[in-house]
């Protein structure tokens, strides 16, 4: 098990969410050479400082709420639909269908909730993103589009804790079950967080991800920093816009940012089990037959309510013309996300390959429901691949983005 902070970060288990950072003085976030989020100490902690960050740091600490009667990939599915927003426009801007957007709205314009936490662009320069409140809907289409880039989100959990309002949490899977984590322990996150939804999460791309596109056009990042930044959006998936100083408009498809680019993400991801938000009360990603985009749609999400509450919000939003939705067999989410099914499946072994090489087991609990479904050579040549990876290289480095489903990993 893991004992300290410097354990999970020297390991390659920091993901970068800034839980951390509101549960002990002292502790912030740095970005590493490669471009990631990762959890600093600025002084020597003590060991109760240490337990409480081992214990609720989703990194190494993840309690989700599948049963045996549950979907053994999806969790618990009260609704599963296919949908989008109702309206056109914010259709179109989203990096989807618009169905975080859509929600957020109602739940501001209902006054159910006072504000949102979610992320949009900001902080040093374009490419970069930070938390924010958002309490006035024309605000939402600004940080509607996917951000590929780390950020530190749950560094605003404990401020927006304190303004004693009620608030949406809309976020990755791991920022969604470290606020659950921190629910444990603090009443207020029961009192105030009325509503949490996370996207289907593909990974978080280092910064030098998106360097890469530009160093590709000849454009040094560091040096030409661009004025404004779109991964997707304006179209699904839309295409990759930067705006430059000088007025030159750089432009890329969604595949040639996916498939030609080479991308690099932390270890932790390459083993996460729970990429497709078992804790939330909704979660939603793209709707694409195999993952893969075939030209521009109109914009479709893929919908999964795991609680009583989020089945009634989307039933609300539909019923207000907010979204348009289709009930869908569950198995539709794993032919449009077979990278996510391929992932529940196999994380187990990628853990233990990891554990061998070196690493302590992380508290992961009532996940593994998926391992079933695959051979055991399967998961034998899984657990080989992360075994040997993580003995070439140093696991706190970024890893290669590729295929969940091989045996390389």
């Amino acid at each position: 098990m893991f004992r300290t902070l410097n354990e999970i970060t020297s390991n390659g288990f920091c993901m970068g969410c800034g839980l951390c950072t509101g549960l002990v003085p002292d502790v912030g976030m740095d970005e590493t050479e490669d471009g990631m989020m990762i959890a600093v100490a600025k002084r020597a902690l003590t060991g109760a400082e240490h337990s409480l960050i081992t214990r609720l740091c989703p990194g190494v600490s993840l309690t989700a709420p599948v049963r045996d009667s549950d979907d053994p990939v999806w969790g618990t599915p009260l609704r599963v639909a296919e949908g989008w927003s109702g309206d056109p426009d914010e259709r179109f801007r989203a990096s989807a269908g618009g169905v975080m957007t859509a929600i957020n709205r109602y739940l501001l314009e209902s006054g159910r909730a006072d504000f949102i936490l979610q992320v949009r662009a900001g902080g040093k320069d374009a490419m970069s993103s930070e938390p924010v409140f958002i309490r006035d809907p024309a605000d939402l289409l600004d940080g509607s589009q996917s951000r590929y880039a780390p950020c530190a989100p749950l560094t605003a959990l404990h401020a927006a804790l304190d303004t004693g309002e009620r608030f949406a949490v809309s976020l990755k899977p791991c920022d969604i079950a470290g606020v659950e984590n921190l629910r444990r322990e603090d009443s207020r996150v029961s009192r105030q967080v009325v509503f949490t939804q996370a996207m289907f999460c593909g990974t978080v791309p280092s910064r030098d991800s998106s360097n890469e596109l530009f160093r590709r056009r000849g454009i040094d990042p560091d040096t030409d920093t661009p004025l404004s930044f779109r991964w997707r959006g304006n179209g699904c998936p839309g295409p990759t816009v930067a705006e430059m100083p000088d007025g030159r408009t750089v432009t890329a498809t969604y595949n040639e940012l996916w498939n030609d680019n080479p991308w690099t993400t932390s270890f932790r991801c390459k083993i996460c089990p729970d990429a497709v938000g078992l804790h939330t009360d909704l979660a939603t990603g793209d709707f694409w037959e195999n993952a893969e985009p075939l030209g521009e749609s109109p914009g479709e999400n893929g919908i999964i309510a795991h609680t009583p509450l989020a089945r009634e919000i989307l039933q609300a939003c539909e019923a207000e013309g907010r979204l348009v939705l289709r009930d869908i067999p569950i198995d539709d989410l794993n032919k449009t996300q077979p990278h996510h099914q391929r992932l529940r499946q196999s994380w187990a072994a990628r853990v233990a390959g990891a554990n061998v090489a070196g690493a302590p087991m992380p508290d992961f609990r009532n996940l593994s429901a998926a391992v079933g479904q695959v051979s055991t050579d399967a998961q034998a040549a899984t657990f080989q691949g992360a075994l040997e990876r993580a003995r070439k290289a140093a696991i706190t480095g970024c890893q290669p983005f590729d295929d969940w489903g091989s045996g390389g990993t």
